[in-house]
């Protein structure tokens, strides 16, 4: 069973119109339903009462640290929603080793990070996730339907594709004999293979119904703006497409990451506020 502990509190003051505004960021630890513990910091808004709030997914090599969740975090306390930013088993600060990474497993962690929040007074819930967090957002959303509003960052589609391209054949017979490869200096086990064979993302973007936003750069050389595409035709909800040109993987432009904040700000502000904040 889920269970949060507090771990520290700290307040930072930012700035709208002149006037300071302060906000509250909580570390928190949880469990998933594999008795894994999980880190996470909730951003707090200010306003007391019932907020909306938004779950923040980091992408396979990366963690809640990312300074793109950081920033969507606290702009999106600012603006008054509740935030929480983890990591996923096996990554930050979470319990667990990177070698055994799958899908599925953070589709049931982010159910162990939306359960958190139903502890909370929130009001919609939304969610974030960049790469491989945005599929496991979107694979999550298509069974959880109380998920208000969605936004992928560079999400694949086919990460079996994607798999199938950075690896020969012969290196993928002696990934499945050996149980492991290791990838970037990291072991991955072979029930990341196994587990690709279980999902699939296009067809959970048939069963998104709340509204849903891709976001993808066209110089994506990780994962193909066609992914992006495909989603996007694949959900019959409320929907929007935003390509930016010339963006990579990782939207390591600072204006293509500006870009993104702005974006992603304002789909959540306009799907989950009753009214403007």
């Amino acid at each position: 069973m889920a269970s949060d502990k507090i771990c520290y509190a700290s307040s930072y003051s930012q700035t709208k119109g002149g006037s300071p505004i302060a906000t509250r960021e909580k570390k928190v630890s949880f469990f998933n339903a594999r008795g894994d513990r999980l880190s996470g910091i909730l951003h707090i808004p200010a306003e007391a009462g019932i907020r909306p709030s938004v779950i923040l997914c980091h992408g396979m090599e990366s963690n809640k640290e990312s300074e793109k969740l950081i920033s969507l975090s606290r702009s999106l306390s600012k603006r008054g929603l509740l935030a929480l930013r983890f990591d996923f088993f096996c990554a930050g600060e979470s319990s667990g080793q990177f070698e055994q990474i799958t899908y599925s497993a953070e589709v049931e962690d982010l159910r162990a990070a939306f359960d958190l929040l139903q502890r909370y007074p929130v009001g919609k819930m939304g969610i974030i996730g960049s790469s491989m967090g945005g599929s496991v957002a979107l694979l999550f959303a298509s069974q959880e339907k109380r998920v208000a509003s969605l936004v992928t960052l560079a999400a694949p589609a086919h990460p079996e594709k994607i798999t199938d391209r950075l690896l020969s054949p012969e290196e993928i017979r002696c990934w499945q004999q050996t149980g492991f490869i290791t990838y970037h200096g990291r072991r991955i086990n072979n029930s990341f293979l196994d587990d690709l064979q279980k999902i699939n993302i296009p067809r959970a973007a048939e069963q998104i119904s709340c509204p849903a936003l891709f976001i993808h750069g066209d110089a994506d050389a990780t994962v193909p703006v066609e992914d992006a595409y495909e989603l996007y035709a694949r959900v019959s909800s409320p929907k929007r497409i935003c390509i930016l040109e010339g963006a990579d993987h990782r939207f390591s432009n600072p204006k293509d990451v500006g870009r993104v904040l702005s974006e992603s700000l304002d789909w959540m502000i306009q799907h989950l506020c009753d009214r403007p904040t």
